[in-house]
């Protein structure tokens, strides 16, 4: 299987729908420009993509030619039959008008999802680009915001570059309760609750009082990184490559300079650090088929109380 990495954000919904949609906007057009990589510049090399593929299709024809890049924009709203969606293939006039939905107080998930044609011409390949803002079901107050994109392009300096300036000036401008980087396992769990156990949908509700993990890059709220000590505790830790006060409240925590050089060992250093903060648990038993999540497997109660 290949894994996905993901850049993932959990915050509180703005009340007003105007600022909603403005946050809303700024994520998914701040993830396109920063982090859409070659998917990005393929679809607007391509042009508008055909509706054929969406409303007229046999089943078993390709999407097109193997390499090519396939996408859609969906928004799914609440309506007094169930949610309502509308998908539409990509095309600039398609993402203008997909922006423009975002403030709806309606909107229940949205999401921008490209992927690379197979050799049977079918969007099953990689790599992938996958976009998304959905609300808490269990507590609408509250968004997951996350993007999926391949670990490859971590290997690049200027690719990691331009995401931590997106995450940084996202994070700076919305006071996030919480963001990482890491690998994704398709659940909406950080990569602490794919180790330990963590439903998203109750734990975004407390991301103010228990951290929910912590990875390459770790948004950590003003409140819980006021209890770990501030920025001078966190700065003096010496496990962070980067400690620093984030604009609107928060801390912007990142273990090392190059994503290449962040692995287990980096993780086992900074949980002394983070434990008084962590949810207290055993780890699930190991599965060889999971992705490397660089989490300790340590017990934080080890270090609570």
């Amino acid at each position: 299987m290949s894994w996905q990495m993901q850049l993932q954000v959990t915050l509180q919904r703005p009340e007003d729908d105007a600022e909603a949609g403005r946050m809303s906007r700024a994520w998914f057009a701040g993830v396109f420009e920063a982090m859409g990589g070659r998917l990005r510049d393929a679809l607007l090399a391509a042009g508008p993509l055909s509706a054929y593929n969406l409303r007229g299709r046999n089943m078993e024809e390709p999407f097109g030619q193997p390499g090519e890049v396939w996408a859609t924009v969906q928004t799914k709203v609440r309506g007094t039959r169930g949610p309502r969606a509308k998908t539409d293939p990509f095309s600039e006039e398609a993402w203008d008008a997909f922006l423009g939905r975002l403030a709806s107080p309606l909107l229940q998930s949205a999401s921008l999802r490209a992927a690379t044609l197979d050799y049977d011409g079918f969007p099953q390949a990689f790599p992938v680009l996958d976009i998304v803002a959905e609300v808490n079901e269990a507590a609408p107050e509250w968004m997951f915001l996350s993007v999926r994109f391949s670990p490859d392009w971590l290997d690049d300096p200027r690719y990691q570059k331009s995401t931590l300036a997106f995450a940084r000036s996202f994070a700076d401008d919305w006071n996030p309760a919480y963001g990482e980087i890491s690998y994704d396992r398709g659940s909406r769990r950080t990569a602490f609750e794919n180790v330990f156990h963590g439903d998203s949908p109750e734990t975004a509700v407390t991301s103010r009082e228990v951290l929910r993990g912590y990875g390459w890059l770790t948004l950590c709220p003003q409140e819980i990184g006021d209890r770990l000590g501030g920025l001078e505790a966190l700065r003096n830790s010496g496990v962070f490559a980067e400690a620093e006060a984030l604009t609107r409240g928060g801390y912007w925590l990142l273990a090392t300079e190059d994503y290449r050089d962040f692995g287990q060992d980096v993780a086992e250093r900074m949980f002394p650090v983070l434990a008084p903060a962590l949810r207290p648990g055993d780890a699930f038993p190991d599965i060889a088929s999971n992705p490397p999540f660089y989490v300790s497997r340590r017990n934080a109660a080890e270090l609570q109380g």
